[in-house]
């Protein structure tokens, strides 16, 4: 574990104190962190949630959604023009039915030329919403319109936050004696053990970490071990809620048919005329860029695009990368790695899923780093001391003009009320700062979450989104770069939603990243 970690073993006095007061007051204090969830981090106009009796959701609902051009949409549309399509659910006596609070995504695309751009959505609490779309791009543009939740679903997701607030998921760690496995159940509040066992403390206020584990049997908490997870068969439903989610409790994620489907685009404006320069602590617009044969171009500022190897070496020659947090950050090294034809050395004990992964390039003096965050982390069985917290890492960084710090972590929080996301943003945030303070030179890239696939009560796209959304509140204002990523696995429609997202689509954050490592 990290070095400002520490690990201390409650006596048995202490141990049936501690547990009796956390009978007494832990429900009330992780269910007021749970209301206080809701009301830090608001939901933006498109999430609004307003209270009011709603009809029970029936498939027949997304047969009743339709989209269609706003009235005083121009019948001819040039690049640079705004489109506004609205969208509304009716009866067959034409009365509006339309749930407030429903999750919408809306994106233009073609899918010929792999061009693509999100539309922004406002739910307008009366039964409508409105999709807008910058149009970006000459040529055809077909109109998407997905429900990915009608509200009874968000309200079903927001309850079992509520009732589960950290129990959905129990974490472990192993201790291998001899040829004997003992396992202690781990998690950030000692509570649910529901146990007079002894607890080790391995919370870290610095890093913004709380961790516990329960202490092994003549086991010294200090004593290293193996960190794995154990799902747990937790009841979070109730009987017919399964049928407001896809197949796998995965969201609906359903098509709206409207009208028109496509409009044809005549040439315009140039929108990538007069880009600034890509320098960090530039604001990311709600629109920040587009796809244009499957390339990226950001409305940020000028973002380069690598044709061969030799630019991408040109460019990092020289540089020290640090890529640290989840999976989808670790792709940014393996994509690296084979692009540079780096030599990877991995290192005693250390398995890829989780690192510290090392490669070196002694010819342009080019060197990546990955490793993952600190627990929580769903993973294999992996050396408990070789995670460490990501506020402690950046610490341990010196900086510099050749250093260059990536961070992500988002997957591995969507089980846990959005207060214990929030503390250990918060430590980061304050030792990106510190870093700066030691070294002003340093670049560090924030990389969003991005959507996927998966169960939408432990780690789906309405839970990653509310992270993500107080991710970018977070470092608004400092001197980061922020990577869309949220933004551009919307935008594209050829590839369908995956935790980690296609190759292409990696290739295009990278160099969005390497734009502010050498801007044009």
């Amino acid at each position: 574990m990290a070095s400002r970690q520490t690990e201390r073993a409650m006596t048995a006095p202490e141990c049936c104190f501690f547990a009796i007061m956390v009978l007494v007051v832990g429900s009330l204090v992780l269910y007021s962190v749970q209301e206080r969830m809701w009301k830090t981090v608001p939901n933006p106009p498109a999430f609004r949630i307003h209270a009011r009796p709603i009809q029970p959701y029936t498939d027949i609902y997304v047969d009743q959604l339709k989209f269609y051009l706003q009235s005083h949409s121009s019948g001819n549309y040039k690049v640079g023009d705004t489109l506004r399509v609205v969208i509304s659910a009716k009866d067959k006596q034409g009365n509006v039915i339309t749930n407030v609070g429903d999750y919408f995504r809306a994106t233009i695309c073609d899918l010929g030329t792999r061009s693509g751009a999100v539309g922004i959505i406002t739910d307008h609490q009366n039964g409508t919403y409105t999709a807008t779309f910058r149009l970006l791009w000459a040529g055809q543009v077909n109109i998407i319109v997905r429900l990915v939740h009608p509200r009874q679903a968000i309200d079903v997701i927001e309850r079992t936050v509520r009732e589960h607030p950290v129990d959905k998921i129990m974490f472990v760690k192993r201790y291998l004696i001899g040829k004997a496995k003992i396992d202690t159940r781990c998690n950030v509040d000692p509570a649910i053990f529901n146990t007079t066992i002894p607890v080790c403390n391995y919370s870290d206020p610095h890093a913004g970490v709380r961790w516990y584990c329960e202490k092994g049997p003549n086991i010294p908490c200090t004593i290293s071990g193996h960190h794995g997870f154990l799902p747990r068969n937790v009841k979070l439903l109730k009987d017919g809620e399964e049928k407001m989610f896809g197949r796998g409790l995965n969201g609906v994620k359903k098509y709206i048919s409207g009208f028109p489907p496509k409009i044809k685009v005549y040439r315009g404006l140039d929108t990538l005329v007069n880009r600034t320069r890509c320098i960090p602590g530039l604001p990311t617009p709600q629109i920040s860029g587009f796809y244009d044969r499957g390339v990226w171009n950001s409305l940020v500022c000028h973002n380069r695009h690598f044709a061969k190897q030799p630019e991408w070496r040109k460019c990092l020659r020289g540089k020290t990368l640090h890529f640290m947090g989840d999976s989808t950050i670790r792709q940014w090294y393996e994509h690296l790695v084979k692009i540079l034809n780096l030599t990877d050395s991995p290192l005693p004990d250390a398995i890829h899923q989780t690192g510290p992964l090392l490669a070196r390039d002694i010819v342009d003096n080019i060197t990546v780093k990955y490793r993952s965050h600190g627990p929580p982390l769903r993973c294999a069985w992996t050396r408990t001391f070789h995670l460490q917290y990501i506020a402690n890492v950046l610490d341990e960084i010196e900086g510099g003009p050749n250093d260059v710090v990536g961070i992500t972590l988002w997957a591995h929080f969507t089980s846990y009320p959005v207060d214990i996301y929030r503390e250990r943003m918060e430590a980061i945030r304050a030792a990106i700062q510190r870093l700066h303070q030691r070294s002003p030179e340093t670049l560090v890239v924030i990389k969003s979450a991005n959507t996927r696939m998966g169960n939408e009560l432990f780690m789906g796209d309405w839970l990653a989104r509310k992270l993500d959304l107080l991710m970018r509140e977070m470092f608004n204002g400092i001197n980061v770069v922020f990577v869309d990523a949220w933004e551009m696995t919307i935008a594209q429609q050829w590839h369908r939603d995956a935790i980690h997202p296609a190759d292409d689509i990696i290739i295009q954050e990278l160099e969005y990243m390497c734009s502010f490592v050498c801007p044009l």
